[in-house]
């Protein structure tokens, strides 16, 4: 029988029978609340039910290894004439069935005034986390039947390129010998150099290692000779330029020794004076007034903390740490990458104490430290965060798990208030991973270019062969691609902040991703659309109008393939109207109107693009029509025509309703729920209205 609580129900009949089937005796449950990376407080993930093995925490002896339970986020939907479940509701369901452990809830933001009420904005549920087995999980959803998501709560990872060349597969590896050990020195510009990482890459799988007090390190080669030898990768912690040789000659059981390059050897007195890097003189940035400094912008990084006592960053003084019980430890930054993304946004004060220039020193930047451990929940209390504190501009060189829908719902809330979120595209080489496939946020690819970094270096490896412009830019190999990116940006060869009060260069999306988010917070302080213009109030108009001025004002790059640029490498002088003889873009209900590309975007319509966007050898469209009732929008080139879904059929804009698209040569049609998608449907009609659809 359904489970009846506060009148509603929910059935845990066939949940509690399932686990009785498959796991025979269930273990114990209870609601424990604590941080995401709590693997030793529950004894490393052991599952009491198993009864196998001791925990490591209960010193009673070795522990068998089992696999972990995973975690899930379970949230309430809305259904049209059905009670919305309590998360109270939940958490007790959750906590009376066996095996499932409630880790902790999430309360929605707290919002006031408009923002908490705006008609036909998406709604924001709390969220229990549970950990149970994944045949549980789906048996949860099938049961909830649509009133509650059910989604994994997937490890995030920051998009820092691993530098780490295709790894075999174990299960078909030979060795080719008994193996070898060498040690390899390493020598900065002072001597021997301390905690550099160490990589040998051979036929098997690569050895690492990290340099001791005497800058030495030892690896062991298993099954290796020194000519099976492919390669060796050396990254200094801060100060100095990675290092790479193929095909090194190295001598077994001997000192083998590596002069590595301080950035200042390549950079003309750096640290000393202050560093504007390649990448914010490849957008222009040199060439804007001191004047425009991103003043009056708030400026959110979801990271893994920072460095506050760094001279670029000791202006920085908000932030809350998501994971861990102390919020006050968004100032502690153990791996880098958050002070690494903080320098290149705001990295300041302007011509003092050396160091790097940022692009909106001037800005107010929020730190939301959710690495090392960072899960999609985590992200969820970020953006809660975030909404709760009126930023303009999130910047996420995050991602990775499958799309979740509870993780869209906020981005598309957060957008609704005004806010933007600039999302790294990825760094696997494949297709854009989630969030940044999302539509409703703006997807940054990371190019580099050739002289920007030592030959000797693993940025010289970046290269994707093939593709390089007249200017030496070229895509970098490991940046994701597809039709989801919008623009590209520096992300080869990018000199930061580290900590405690150092530098480095890094590569990856990570990186060409606080160059977007940069610019995109100057253009919020000084373009005149939002100071004085149209777009002044904090909507989902807003974002749209901000994405549309940085993909339209940016330099298309000829590499033969728009998936991997978007529309191109955004420009400071043409997206601020500076450049001579170019005025800021007019906003005007043309092809090219915001509200108009949204609704494109949301129908599955072609984007209506300027020629000269089109990259060179693809079929250039012959005519942009505007959305039509019940006709296709074509676009044909020379020896090419595909047809696209329009919108088949319009009925009265209702919470719940459902509307259809359909291709010519399509049988199926795809839906699109009003509720779950922007702007809210009095704006949607609107835009119809606007484009002849009602």
């Amino acid at each position: 029988m359904p489970t009846d609580f506060g009148g509603q129900t929910l059935d845990m009949k066939n949940i509690k029978e399932a686990a009785m089937a498959t796991r025979g005796k269930p273990g114990t449950s209870g609601q424990r609340e604590h941080d995401a990376t709590e693997a030793a407080a529950t004894g490393n993930g052991v599952d009491p039910g198993q009864g196998a093995g001791q925990s490591p925490a209960s010193g009673q002896g070795p522990a068998t290894i089992v696999s972990r339970r995973s975690q899930f986020m379970i949230a309430p939907q809305q259904q049209p004439g059905l009670a919305t479940f309590s998360v109270d509701f939940l958490t007790q369901q959750l906590t009376n069935s066996p095996d499932i452990e409630v880790v902790k809830t999430i309360s929605p933001p707290r919002l006031f005034g408009f923002q908490s009420a705006e008609l036909g904005q998406v709604p924001l549920s709390p969220l229990v986390l549970a950990k149970m087995d994944p045949d549980k999980a789906k048996l949860l959803k099938t049961q909830a039947q649509g009133r509650c998501a059910v989604e994994r709560d997937d490890r995030l990872a920051y998009m820092l390129d691993p530098s780490t060349p295709q790894l075999p597969n174990p299960g078909v590896l030979t060795p080719l010998a008994d193996g070898f050990t060498a040690t390899i020195e390493v020598l900065g510009q002072d001597g021997p150099l301390p905690e550099a990482e160490v990589y040998v890459f051979g036929s098997m799988w690569p050895a690492q290692g990290i340099t001791d007090a005497s800058g030495r390190a030892t690896v062991t080669l298993q099954g290796e000779t020194p000519e099976t030898i492919r390669s060796i990768l050396v990254k200094p912690k801060i100060d100095y330029w990675t290092f790479w040789l193929d095909r090194p000659q190295l001598v077994p059981n001997s000192v083998n020794r590596i002069a590595v390059r301080a950035l200042g050897a390549v950079l003309r007195n750096f640290p000393g004076q202050q560093l504007m890097g390649w990448g914010e003189r490849a957008m222009g940035l040199d060439r804007l007034p001191p004047s425009f400094d991103g003043a009056g912008i708030k400026i959110a990084i979801i990271d893994s903390g920072l460095a506050p006592t760094h001279r670029n960053l000791h202006g920085i003084t908000e932030g809350t740490s998501i994971v861990g019980n102390d919020k006050a430890a968004w100032t502690v930054d153990t791996i880098g990458h958050g002070s690494h993304c903080a320098g290149i946004i705001a990295g300041g004060p302007v011509g003092a104490g050396g160091g790097i220039r940022g692009f909106a020193p001037a800005a107010e930047i929020h730190i939301c430290r959710i690495f090392p451990g960072g899960r999609f929940s985590d992200l969820v209390s970020a953006l809660d965060y975030c909404m709760e504190h009126g930023i303009d501009v999130a910047n996420m060189s995050l991602g990775g798990g499958d799309p979740s829908q509870i993780i869209e719902d906020r981005i598309i809330r957060a957008k609704q208030m005004g806010m933007a979120c600039i999302i790294a595209a990825g760094n696997s080489s494949g297709p854009v991973q989630f969030p940044a496939s999302t539509p409703h946020c703006l997807a940054v690819a990371a190019l580099g270019k050739w002289g920007e970094f030592p030959d000797d270096s693993y940025h010289s490896q970046q290269a994707l062969d093939g593709f390089q412009s007249r200017d030496g830019y070229f895509p970098a190999k490991f940046s994701c691609f597809g039709p989801e990116v919008d623009v590209c940006a520096p992300g080869v060869g990018i000199v930061s902040s580290l900590p405690a009060d150092g530098f480095g260069a890094w590569d990856g999306t990570s990186m060409a991703t606080p160059h977007v988010t940069g610019l995109a917070a100057l253009v919020l302080a000084h373009h005149p659309d939002f100071t004085k213009g149209n777009f002044q109030n904090r909507d989902a108009r807003r974002v749209e109008r901000l994405f549309q001025i940085l993909k339209e004002t940016a330099t298309p790059l000829q590499f033969g393939d728009p998936n991997r640029t978007g529309a191109g490498l955004p420009n400071a002088m043409r997206a601020l109207g500076l450049e001579t003889g170019v005025a800021p873009v007019a906003a005007a209900a043309s092809a090219t109107d915001p509200s108009l590309a949204t609704l494109r975007r949301l129908l599955g319509l072609p984007p209506a693009e300027a020629p000269s966007m089109v990259p060179a050898g693809a079929p250039a469209p012959q005519s942009a029509a505007p959305v039509q009732a019940g006709a296709s929008n074509v676009a044909r080139g020379p020896a090419q025509t595909a047809g696209a879904m329009a919108l088949q059929s319009v009925d009265p804009m209702q919470s719940g309703s459902s509307y259809v698209a359909r291709g010519p040569a399509q049988t199926a049609s795809a839906t699109f729920v009003p509720t779950m998608m922007d702007p809210d449907p009095a704006q949607i009609r609107e835009i119809m209205h606007k484009v002849g659809l009602l």
